[in-house]
């Protein structure tokens, strides 16, 4: 079953009514509704993900809860607006692998590949990498180049910190973190029944720039 408006509906009432009485009373409908159809698109995306990386962990434990955990929000709401999924290698969102991910929200769909908070010996992996134009990045940034779905983000340096290097690389080069995300927020998209194969035609673009954080992190780690 693909997401529908009322995917998106049940999202926006728990999170803004905030009531858990409310959210046990319609439980079945965040499992029909929103659980299952990220629970599927999950299944639906195994291949793929297993062809990017074998060693991937793609199991359904991963997709995230509507609520959050009691112990550490405060006073903040305990309910989210969106619900997402990750695809990697460990669960580790700082200084882990890059995983990828899928998440529905009150507003929109997005997917794509990165990092919350790299490690520092990843950056340093990765700076090395294009300073010495590793084949492994070349393909990459060919990759990055190529594609139109996904774009570049994440935080930089605010002055230039190698501007001895070509200038096609001060965008990478001077980041602190990097993702790769899509937003969409056309309704045919998001409900479409295809959606599995929007997804994981993007996920095949980017697999080159995967595979080369995926060196900067083995080259350090010893793997």
């Amino acid at each position: 079953m693909p997401f529908s408006a009322r995917s998106q509906d049940f999202l926006f009432e728990v999170w803004s009514r905030n009531d858990r009485e409310w959210y046990h009373a319609n439980k079945e409908d965040c499992t029909t509704y929103v659980m299952e159809p990220m629970r599927q698109l999950m299944r639906d995306l195994q291949p793929t993900m297993a062809e990017i990386d074998p060693l991937m962990d793609c199991s359904e434990k991963r997709v995230a809860r509507v609520y959050r955990d009691a112990r550490v929000i405060g006073n903040g709401p305990f309910f989210r607006d969106h619900i997402w999924c990750t695809m990697g290698r460990g669960k580790d969102l700082m200084y882990g692998y890059p995983p990828f991910y899928c998440e529905i929200s009150v507003r929109e769909f997005r997917y794509g590949m990165g990092y919350y908070l790299p490690a520092k010996e990843t950056l340093e992996a990765i700076r090395e990498m294009i300073l010495t134009e590793d084949k492994v990045f070349r393909k990459a940034f060919t990759a990055h180049r190529k594609q139109k779905v996904f774009m570049l983000e994440g935080e930089s340096y605010k002055r230039n910190h190698f501007p001895d290097a070509p200038e096609k690389y001060w965008d990478w080069l001077n980041r602190k973190t990097f993702s790769w995300n899509c937003e969409v927020t056309d309704e045919n998209v998001i409900y479409s029944e295809d959606l599995s194969g929007i997804v994981a035609d993007g996920f095949r673009q980017i697999a080159p720039i995967y595979h080369f954080l995926l060196k900067a992190e083995n080259s350090w780690r010893g793997k």
